[in-house]
């Protein structure tokens, strides 16, 4: 009998505005093996990071926190440049530093939804596909961000092309 390898991904992300004015990432993963889960608490205008948690579990065993003193190199950093370096650098194990930089690109990305949100409704279908092309051209950190600007769309093939090129 063939063996079938079997692997399936969820990720989420979501950015909420508190009370506070305060931004909250909110980053969950979850395959075959884990889950975690991380919040990362964010001060704008200036982006400073104010707090980092992380939960996760392997398979049905009881959520586990994370130790906060392994993100206190972090704290207080601005997610803009380097971040990533940083993340990469501070945190070795490569599931959480990769939550917590999706948490960062979805705060990031939260500053273009307004972008999105205004932009024409072009009726017809292949110029809507030339204005996001264009869009994602100007912001290439939208690009695989979402189904509509992922490796094999239709408004990405051009950029594709010139990378492949």
């Amino acid at each position: 009998m063939y063996q079938i390898l079997r692997f399936s991904r969820i990720k989420h992300i979501r950015v909420e505005e508190c009370d506070n004015g305060l931004l909250m990432s909110i980053c969950y993963l979850k395959d075959n093996v884990q889950e975690i889960e991380a919040k990362l608490l964010v001060e704008p205008p200036e982006l400073e990071i104010k707090s980092i948690e992380v939960i996760s579990r392997e398979g049905k065993e009881c959520w586990q926190k994370m130790p906060e003193r392994q993100f206190y190199p972090l704290l207080k950093s601005r997610i803009g440049p380097g971040i990533f370096k940083m993340i990469k650098s501070h945190i070795r194990e490569s599931q959480i530093s990769f939550i917590l930089e999706e948490c960062c690109r979805g705060i990031i990305l939260s500053f273009t939804k307004q972008d999105l949100l205004s932009s024409p409704r072009p009726e017809d279908d292949e110029e809507a596909i030339k204005y996001y092309a264009e869009m994602v051209k100007e912001n290439v950190r939208l690009y695989g961000r979402c189904a509509a600007f992922s490796k094999g769309s239709r408004i990405v093939k051009d950029i594709e092309a010139t990378k492949n090129a």
